[in-house]
């Protein structure tokens, strides 16, 4: 058995730790912890054992601290010790995290956030950016497995896993295919699986959230000032505000990020993925990624649409007819002035968030479409904020 101090507050423990060696781990542990620490991180990667003598050290060190005791690393069979004496529920455990390397895997899509991989006629991986951390992934799986109870059409995580140097989580999807790929594969179908996306769509904004959930409006409104002397000034600050705040207050269920991107087609049901932008809120900030895409993605050029996960995928004329059967389908009508103007509200709305993601990751947009986003949300606001028409 040996106790080391890793930093200020990680300990890693190895070896066996029973009745034999518990008051001298005891010793060392507190020793390592010194004095007047908050929260405590045990390493277990190479813990080998522990008997009830150990668990109480730990008991006396949970109790010893105002903060929290977390063991990481934990493998499976000291887990299992864990779980089955109550522990789990004491000390925050987490395991060990399986290594997986997805060189050889099909990539079936990616975003902003991360990539898709299939691992097997079974499961899919999400593999996260590298300034993801493990913290904001499990995050993602929380809400997975709340919107799921919710009644949302949604893959559940059950494995967080180490990938290189960034994490991914696993799904289960039996046999599943990106929406994407299948539109790709059966464009002359195209209207059809967008009218089914459509439909989806509002079938899964009929449920509403009471806990569990962000209040997108919010959310937005509190991520803009983040944008104030860096994208800019305070009074255009105000004006995006503006526009998010008459957004009117709604306890739909939003995904966050819905697209064709991320939704998996299951024996002809459709699956959504990627909930780590979901909350509450009204339709309207579901809208929001389509528009980017295949609205306004008609009018960039020809190297942006080539370096877009999505749009290089289709002409401006399949664009087109994606976004016109969208929302025409969202919307059950087929009124041209109600159109337009829920296109326009939805474009401000969808400019204004657009402009978070600049600071997210700054690189990724030009000084040009970051003037785009704002004049295109400050012309919508210079005309009078109206009621959202839908």
């Amino acid at each position: 058995m040996t106790t080391k101090k890793i930093n200020d507050d990680t300990i890693k423990i190895s070896g066996k730790i029973d009745s034999t060696n518990a008051a001298e781990f005891e010793k060392n542990l507190f020793s390592a912890a010194g004095e007047n620490y908050e929260d405590i991180t045990l390493d277990a990667a190479e813990l080998e054992y522990i008997s009830s003598a150990g668990l109480r050290v730990l008991l006396k060190l949970k109790k010893s601290t105002k903060g929290k005791v977390s063991v990481i690393n934990v493998s499976p069979e000291i887990y299992d010790i864990f779980n089955v004496t109550g522990f789990d529920n004491i000390l925050d455990v987490k395991k060990a995290m399986r290594e997986l390397i997805v060189d050889k895997m099909e990539l079936t899509g990616s975003g902003l956030s991360g990539s898709v991989y299939r691992t097997d006629k079974e499961t899919v991986i999400k593999v996260f950016n590298k300034n993801v951390s493990p913290d904001m992934i499990t995050g993602e799986s929380v809400k997975a497995k709340n919107a799921f109870v919710l009644g949302v059409p949604t893959a559940i995580s059950y494995d967080l896993v180490r990938v290189g140097e960034s994490y991914g989580l696993v799904y289960e999807l039996l046999d599943a295919k990106d929406l994407l790929d299948v539109i790709v594969n059966d464009r002359a179908n195209i209207k059809e699986y967008i009218k089914k996306f459509a439909l989806e769509m509002r079938e899964m904004h009929s449920i509403e959230v009471d806990d569990g959930f962000d209040d997108i409006k919010k959310v937005t409104a509190d991520y803009l000032g983040f944008l104030e002397g860096k994208v800019c000034t305070a009074e255009e600050l105000e004006k995006m505000r503006s526009i998010i705040n008459s957004i009117p207050d709604r306890n739909t269920f939003i995904h966050g990020d819905a697209h064709i991107g991320n939704v998996m087609l299951q024996d002809n049901e459709f699956m959504f993925i990627d909930l780590s932008n979901a909350g509450k809120g009204h339709p309207i900030f579901d809208m929001v990624s389509m528009c980017l895409v295949f609205k306004l993605g008609q009018n960039v050029d020809e190297q942006t649409r080539k370096n877009s996960d999505l749009m290089r995928w289709f002409t401006v004329d399949e664009m087109k007819i994606m976004w016109d059967t969208y929302i025409r389908t969202y919307l059950d009508t087929d009124d041209k002035a109600l159109i337009e103007k829920a296109e326009e509200q939805i474009t401000a709305v969808a400019c204004t968030r657009a402009l978070l993601a600049t600071i997210a990751i700054p690189d990724h947009f030009s000084k040009e479409l970051i003037e785009f986003f704002k004049n295109t949300a400050f012309a919508y606001f210079d005309k009078g904020l109206k009621p959202i028409c839908f």
